[in-house]
């Protein structure tokens, strides 16, 4: 890729995250001579990133594990550690467990159906039954039982990704509970060959962060806050508020500390073979002092407070400014400081790209 800025002799560095949306920062200003050195990183190694890299370019690819899309990544820590070139799992594969701990004989369905609705081809729910426990190709594993093969323009159900379920699902490092506690059943331990997309071919030319671990646990919402200020949203009052957002129902230990675990609905069946599974409430907000500071922190998806937002203004917001506060889901503004204001206090050029404006836009109707 050829460098267009001031600094021209210098490269650019491509990071695609598999946590859509993007951060790009030129380094080439002689401000960033005053940056202050990481902790734990050489000065050599500083001066080496300020005169061979230009522009730092984060891609941020939102709800994807890195096999997902990258398992079968030349050189990277990726599928290729887990099964063999037939698929067949290795010894260093985490087998799914069932809820109460014991190894699952398959992985349980995709419960509503491998396809979203309205997609083609269709591969239902009792078409995604049995498969074993293991890793398995999404193009290809449904087809005996379906007679159809799919592809990546396959438009597949969503899996869960929310804050307290990826917590239970990682089950304290040993990464034996994805099919246990996710919504979509079996569909999350399968991927995709990926090898033919541009942003594979983008990963081949610069970087790919296969050692990549996300900011927060959960989805892009977290992450999000993350990347932007390594913080998690707080709503104040939370549990008087008028707007009344939820708030998650959890375990607790014996001292009656809460556990990162969300308490099952007293009618939920005992295996995930039966059945998605069911909690009490599985909210967008922290129990107070989960974090032991009191507060109350928004960890699951929630709506801007402002103007594009996926909430209407309230009724008496004549302009159309703002999300209507006595929705559930409207996170109050947040003041926390941002990665774009420290770039700024060093005269750091930044752009910030995301998707789907205009689409926001088009859909808004107050």
């Amino acid at each position: 890729m050829k460098n267009t800025s001031v600094c021209a002799s210098r490269r650019s560095l491509l990071v695609p995250s598999i946590i859509a949306l993007g951060l790009v920062a030129g380094l080439c200003s002689c401000a960033n001579r005053e940056l202050s050195t990481p902790p734990g990183i050489s000065d050599a190694t500083t001066r080496a990133l300020r005169s061979k890299v230009d522009t730092i370019v984060i891609i941020y690819a939102e709800n994807r594990a890195f096999d997902n899309l990258y398992g079968n990544f030349p050189g990277a820590h990726g599928l290729g550690d887990v099964v063999d070139r037939n698929g067949r799992p290795l010894s260093t594969y985490a087998r799914q467990i069932d809820r109460n701990g014991s190894v699952l004989p398959t992985l349980p369905p995709t419960w509503g159906g491998v396809t979203a609705a309205g997609a083609r081809p269709v591969v239902t729910e009792a078409q995604s039954a049995g498969l074993p426990n293991a890793p398995f190709s999404i193009e290809h594993a449904f087809t005996a039982q379906s007679h159809v093969a799919l592809s990546m323009s396959t438009v597949t159900r969503d899996l869960v990704h929310r804050f307290f379920e990826h917590q239970m699902q990682i089950d304290g490092g040993k990464n034996d509970g994805y099919a246990a506690w996710s919504d979509a059943g079996g569909l999350v331990m399968g991927y995709f060959d990926y090898s033919q997309s541009a942003l594979y071919a983008l990963a081949k030319d610069f970087v790919l962060a296969d050692n990549f671990f996300q900011g927060a646990f959960g989805g892009s919402f977290l992450n999000h806050q993350y990347l932007i200020c390594a913080c998690a949203p707080v709503y104040p009052n939370a549990d008087t508020a008028a707007a009344k957002p939820s708030i998650a129902i959890l375990d607790k230990d014996a001292a009656g500390h809460y556990l990162p675990r969300l308490t099952l609905a007293k009618d939920a069946k005992p295996s995930v073979l039966d059945e998605a599974p069911k909690f009490a409430l599985t909210g967008n907000i922290t129990p107070a002092n989960y974090f032991g500071d009191g507060r109350f922190y928004a960890v699951n998806t929630m709506q801007p407070a402002y103007q594009p937002s996926g909430n209407k203004p309230g009724a008496t917001d004549a302009e159309y400014l703002y999300a209507d506060p006595s929705n559930a889901t409207t996170l109050p503004p947040q003041n926390q400081a941002t990665i774009g204001e420290a770039l700024d206090a060093k005269h750091v050029n930044w752009a910030w790209y995301s998707g789907a404006w205009d689409a926001a836009l088009a859909s808004f109707d107050p």
